[in-house]
């Protein structure tokens, strides 16, 4: 998997999650890329910023941001980085930061971590991380740490919506998700919700009166279709060739599948995050969006050519 060249690790503020450094460290090894790692701490009130202390002024912002940049370095020499890794500790809103130094300096992949959440009712995603995901134009690896001993990695894929750009986004998908159980010799799995459209309308309305099983046949019809449109995608991906199990699930996306990825215990999730394109105001759709707060394991998350950020770069002197 050697498509990311430029990766930035978005460390939370005051905070970098281990394993996040750790696996950003492996991948820019075995890519071959330039590897940054960014801080972004909110900016203290005028009056924290400097303070008088027996006649001596304390630079309190300089010397937080001073520490922040050690200890990140410590960090990387404890993971065995390269001293080629850039550290950038700076401040503002941290979403937004991330996103202006992926415009302003090409980066093409962004991985930050994220805790499991503590308790099931609790959000699975960070509002911070989830305005990454939103509005980021470059793939985001959101990590999690996995007991597992071998990685599951599950490709999530919509085949046969008819859109060109849907359809080059599975593949994409697809390629990172072979790419990546080759590269850590992982387990693959590829997940597909289906259904037929207004079944339960069909099956219900009064001004219908559509036999019981005239609606079946056009349920297995319907699942026919979706199998073979699955098939013809698996099969230019060379899944069976690399023992990967299909999973073909009926019902809705945001409903089935992230029970799907928690009963294989899969450990990463690689999915589109926009199903069209095409209108600039689309930022990410509903059901990518409930699959990824509802998972709890990591997600590689990418999204079509042609997506548009809403956040404008700002060019740096550095």
């Amino acid at each position: 998997m050697d498509r990311f060249k430029s990766i930035l690790v978005a460390a939370s503020p005051g905070h970098l999650e281990l394993v996040t450094l750790r696996a950003a460290v492996k991948l820019a090894d075995a890519n071959n890329a330039h590897l940054t790692v960014l801080d972004v701490l909110v900016p203290l009130p005028g009056w924290r910023k400097k303070t008088n202390v027996e006649g001596r002024v304390v630079d309190v912002e300089a010397a937080l941001l001073r520490d922040r940049e050690e200890r990140i370095r410590h960090l990387i020499e404890n993971t065995q980085g390269g001293p080629d890794t850039k550290v950038i500790v700076t401040q503002g809103e941290p979403f937004l930061e991330v996103i202006r130094h992926v415009l302003d300096y090409g980066h093409d992949l962004v991985m930050v971590g994220e805790p499991v959440a503590e308790r099931g009712t609790d959000a699975h995603l960070s509002s911070g991380v989830m305005h990454v995901l939103r509005k980021c134009p470059v793939p985001v690896w959101v990590m999690r740490p996995s007991r597992a001993r071998k990685l599951r990695i599950m490709a999530l894929i919509d085949p046969g919506s008819g859109d060109p750009v849907h359809d080059d986004l599975d593949d994409l998908v697809m390629e990172l998700a072979t790419s990546l159980t080759r590269r850590e010799g992982g387990e693959l799995h590829v997940g597909h919700a289906w259904h037929l459209f207004g079944e339960s309308t069909l099956r219900s309305s009064p001004y219908l009166e559509l036999p019981g099983p005239m609606v079946d046949v056009m349920v297995q019809d319907a699942e026919a279709v979706h199998r073979d449109q699955l098939d013809a995608l698996t099969g230019r991906h060379h899944v069976g060739e690399l023992g990967g199990a299909i999973h073909m699930v009926a019902g809705e996306p945001a409903e089935v599948l992230p029970g799907l990825a928690d009963r294989l215990n899969i450990g990463l999730i690689v999915m589109g995050t926009v199903g069209r394109t095409g209108l600039r105001g689309l930022i990410m759709g509903n059901t990518a969006e409930t699959i990824l707060r509802s998972v709890r394991c990591s997600v590689l998350a990418v999204k079509p050519q042609g997506f548009h950020t809403p956040v404008k770069p700002q060019r740096r002197s550095d």
